[in-house]
């Protein structure tokens, strides 16, 4: 039986998804019509907190706490309505939305109860999820890193192959095996994670595991492409590429990952690497519900958007960030799915609905959607980092400072940048933290 959720107000703004486009939505909404009675803003997501996941590899490694980096969604919401709920179905011809939640235990739900909310206005920005291309084997074997339980559980395995290593310290090809890690995706996420991963492991068995040594260690970072980093300049790339190698790192390249077990990882060079830990970064797709969503989609399933962020053919609905496909017209590609992006998206959006809600006739002054990012950044590991600023190349210790610097500007309350600096200053005077907390569900 679906229950409707009412609601007596005039005008109803449903945002969906609770990432960087969706907070920036609420935020910059409820600070426009805080003292319209008749405007209700709702925000729906599947987790009550806002993730800053930029930041997310530095979980794998504990130089950041888990809920520093996670911000209750209901601290933003002044005026808006927040729901935790998963969103199942989006029907844009009768302006409605479907959506879900477990009841009970997590668990062990007792059941499930179903809702629909209808809205007069609607901005999605769902994320997206790994995509493995359709291989099985790859998706059973890997972990991922796109939220906070896949960086606890690659966190705890990591400390856990380092356990099993020490005590099986005798048998070297089990513990050759247990020591070998190996990354797939050489993008950002790819490049950032291998680079905490590969500083984690090395610093922890030099200061911890004293039947071990750097020797032992194999870290691989895997790419189907000729180069890593495309985002970035050929030479920064080449920069990046040399300090990964310095560092340990081996990179293959032009080489795809095409299979998978519990202790081995096949490679289209028809190599194969003897390991228990694969790491998978190599794509993102978007999920069911954005695809079964009645609009136009370009290849890959985001949803197709004009200039003013509008869902083709439906002029009272957005859509932005990871699930939308928006093109740039300095690059005539697609704008790549990052926070900042996001956050400018979500500004345009909110001005295009300001003027459709104070203006019938907007035409003469909506907004269209042109930015050019002003900079990207990746870290490489060892307190080094590449970058493009205003136009400017940065590499080393100064893009890594760089790095910190605009983040720790982006995290969303103050309260939140004096956690991480303060964890990032105990992460540079102690030792890594290789506790492993085991967490079961234990039912009464």
């Amino acid at each position: 039986m679906t229950e409707e959720i009412q609601n007596n107000e005039t005008i109803k703004i449903l945002i969906l998804g609770g990432g960087f486009g969706g907070v920036e939505v609420l935020r910059r909404l409820e600070r426009i019509f805080q003292k319209e009675k008749n405007i209700s803003i709702t925000l729906i997501s599947k987790d009550n907190f806002f993730l800053f996941t930029p930041m997310l590899p530095e979980v794998i490694s504990g130089s950041i706490e888990t809920r520093h980096l996670a911000t209750p969604l209901r601290t933003f919401c002044k005026k808006g309505i927040f729901y935790e709920a998963n969103v199942d179905k989006v029907d844009l011809e009768n302006k409605v939305v479907t959506i879900s939640h477990n009841v009970g235990r997590v668990s062990d739900p007792v059941g499930q109860k179903n809702h629909t909310i209808k809205w007069n206005y609607l901005i999605i920005s769902l994320g997206g999820e790994p995509n493995f291309f359709g291989n099985n084997e790859i998706q059973s074997n890997s972990f991922t890193l796109k939220n906070l339980n896949d960086a606890m559980n690659l966190r705890n395995h990591l400390i856990d192959m380092l356990e099993q290593a020490d005590l099986e310290h005798v048998e070297e090809e089990l513990k050759r095996k247990l020591l070998t890690f190996v990354v797939v995706g050489a993008g950002f996420s790819g490049v950032e994670t291998v680079g905490e991963i590969n500083d984690f492991i090395r610093e922890s068995v030099s200061q911890y595991y004293y039947n071990l040594s750097d020797s032992d260690i194999r870290i691989f970072l895997v790419e189907y492409a000729p180069r890593i980093l495309p985002e970035v300049t050929m030479d920064l790339a080449e920069f990046a590429l040399k300090k990964l190698k310095e560092h340990g790192i081996e990179v293959i390249l032009n080489t795809g990952v095409i299979g998978a077990t519990k202790d081995s990882v096949k490679l289209s060079n028809n190599n194969t690497i003897e390991t228990c830990t694969i790491i998978w970064t190599g794509g993102v797709k978007t999920n069911l519900t954005i695809s079964d969503i009645s609009c136009e989609h370009d290849r890959i399933g985001r949803i197709v958007v004009d200039e003013f962020l509008h869902v083709k053919g439906h002029n009272t609905v957005f859509a932005i960030g990871d699930c939308a496909s928006i093109l740039d017209y300095n690059t005539g590609r697609p704008y790549p799915p990052t926070a900042q992006n996001a956050i400018k998206q979500a500004n345009i959006v909110v001005k295009n609905l300001q003027f459709k809600i104070k203006n019938k006739d907007d035409t003469l002054r909506k907004e269209k959607f042109r930015y050019k990012t002003k900079g990207i950044m990746a870290l490489v590991g060892k307190r080094n980092g590449v970058g493009m600023i205003f136009g400017l190349k940065i590499q080393g210790l100064l893009a890594w400072w760089f790095w910190h610097t605009y983040y720790i500007g982006r995290l969303p309350s103050i309260e939140k940048r004096i956690r991480v600096i303060v964890d990032w200053t105990i992460d540079l005077i102690f030792k890594k933290d290789v506790a492993r907390l085991k967490i079961a569900d234990k039912k009464s």
